[in-house]
């Protein structure tokens, strides 16, 4: 059955690449962007290798791999989501045992270009710290003990981030987690914004990820190459243990699943009261179109908790911003952060109707309508964070000259990035979660389609705001000139371009409907 599961998932990536096209271009893009990430890696632990500085290889191995682990837990919610062959309520009909099930989901995630890429990185730090057979024994130990934390923490958070948001109680609670880990990442930033980055800093940080579970499997071939065994002995006994405990973790939440698969994200009870925000919007195409969207915004996970963190990730740039040198560019940018995110985040609007886009197909829509309503909640925020975090910055200690510019940058920022979506979300849409669905699930294969289009949307909205990025840069530089050109033109430009931007896009949405609606159906 394990290798069944393999086999299935090898299937099933091939199969994806070969739906059209675009999935097998996105595929290339993505193994030359991955790739030269890998590569770099790799060149990075050959050379410590050759150096022969046992001290720095520890030092950069543990930060390295603590990294790793963090990454394969959050990256997947957070960015691509869940590759579906891995859900496991898709098995809940299947008369398979429940261990044997938790094993072959664990080894078919390494299938795939995350897998085969932490593989070679795994690798890597084994030769990295290949200077005597006890340190090359330890660090096959503890690169296995390693990936295996990798692979089982990104299935128990995934799972467990599933259940959570399974009911709207659990999505306020996600809110809330999401705000903690902002705030925990910021005395990060801060201690890397405050006197650099250096090798004293970065050795006290590798030897407290050391004695964390993040770095407990990477630091034990380090410590073998410093003479340090006990300490090396204890951490890869703790990181065994993690691993065990991961695994049973993972074993009973599988149980849960497959005992109680939850199908369908919601509750009973019925809905609110009334018509909502169609009460209260104008009785007219756009203003129908604009209250829908308010509407999923307000109860569907997949469009509200990544509002969530939409909203908070910017504050992030508080915590280097408080103190030591460069702290008034931080604050100034926390408003050019947010534009982007809300505006480059309407990109692929039109995927999240799925099947039910076919109403606006028969029903005529205007296609300034369609691109406009869209755009109602998410022009919400952007009204009330981009002024809002401009003016945060100067309040908490920033420099009041930089606000204009800032101000102007940021309502630039986010006008294009609304041009951009009015006619991407008319072009080309890539695979999201289907209504009902967990917002971190994703179809196999997308991956690549889904990072080549948000390259292009980001590089697009990048390149329109470069005028108004300019100015911003003039103004951090001191030129005072700068910062007011640039609250004037930026709104300016911006309103051109949405203004075009729409027009181009509402034509694009007229012609292009029936072909929407049959990507949005292949994509089921």
């Amino acid at each position: 059955m394990v290798a069944h599961l393999v086999r299935l998932k090898l299937d099933l990536l091939r199969n994806g690449s070969r739906r059209s096209a675009a999935a097998l271009i996105g595929m290339v893009l993505g193994m030359l962007y991955g790739g030269g990430l890998i590569l770099g890696a790799l060149i990075l632990l050959v050379t410590l290798r050759i150096q022969g500085d046992a001290e720095l290889t520890r030092t950069l191995v543990t930060v390295g791999g603590a990294f790793l682990v963090a990454g394969w837990a959050l990256l997947p919610v957070v960015l691509f989501g869940i590759d579906p062959t891995l859900d496991p309520t898709r098995f809940a009909t299947f008369a398979v045992r429940e261990r044997t099930l938790a094993l072959g989901l664990l080894l078919s995630a390494l299938i795939g270009l995350p897998g085969v890429g932490t593989v070679l990185v795994v690798l890597g730090t084994v030769f990295a710290s290949s200077r005597s057979p006890s340190a090359l024994l330890v660090a096959l130990v503890g690169g296995a003990l390693g990936l295996a934390t990798c692979v089982i923490a990104s299935r128990v958070v995934s799972g467990a981030a599933s259940a959570v948001l399974a009911s709207r109680r659990g999505r306020d609670i996600a809110g809330v987690g999401g705000l903690l880990v902002l705030l925990a990442l910021g005395p990060l930033l801060a201690f890397v914004n405050d006197g650099g980055l250096t090798r004293e800093r970065l050795t006290a940080l590798a030897d407290l990820l050391a004695w964390t579970p993040l770095g407990w499997a990477w630091a034990a071939a380090g410590d073998v190459m410093l003479g340090d065994w006990a300490s090396a002995g204890i951490r890869l006994l703790l990181a065994a243990a993690l691993c065990l405990v991961l695994f049973v973790l993972w074993e009973r939440l599988l149980v849960s699943i497959l005992r109680n698969p939850r199908g369908a994200v919601g509750e009973g009870g019925g809905g609110p009261h009334g018509l909502g925000l169609f009460a209260h919007l104008p009785g007219t195409p756009m203003g129908a179109i604009a209250a829908r969207a308010g509407t999923y915004w307000v109860r569907d996970p997949r469009f509200n908790f990544p509002a969530i963190m939409t909203i908070l990730l910017p504050a992030g740039l508080l915590f280097p911003g408080l103190g030591g040198e460069g702290s008034a560019v931080f604050l100034a940018l926390m408003p050019l952060v947010s534009a982007y995110l809300i505006g480059w985040g309407q990109h692929n609007d039109v995927g999240y109707d799925s099947t039910a886009f076919w109403l606006h197909v028969v029903s005529g829509v205007d296609g300034v309508a369609d691109r406009v309503g869209r755009l109602f909640p998410s022009g919400l925020i952007a009204l009330v964070c981009v002024p809002g975090y401009a003016l945060l910055g100067p309040v908490v200690g920033g420099s009041w000259a930089l606000f204009p510019a800032a101000l102007g940058t940021g309502t630039a920022v986010v006008l294009n990035g609304f041009a951009v979506a009015s006619i991407t979300s008319a072009v080309k849409q890539y695979a999201v979660p289907s209504p009902g669905e967990s917002p971190f699930s994703n179809r196999p294969g997308s991956v690549g389609v889904t990072f080549a289009v948000q390259t292009v949307c980001g590089g697009a909205v990048m390149a329109l705001s470069l005028p108004e990025i300019v100015l911003f840069g003039l103004a951090l530089f001191g030129y005072g000139w700068a910062a007011w050109v640039a609250l004037v033109v930026g709104p300016v430009l911006g309103v051109v371009a949405f203004v075009v931007a729409v027009r181009i896009g509402a034509g694009l949405f007229r012609t292009r409907q029936a072909d929407l609606f049959q990507d949005l159906v292949s994509m089921r």
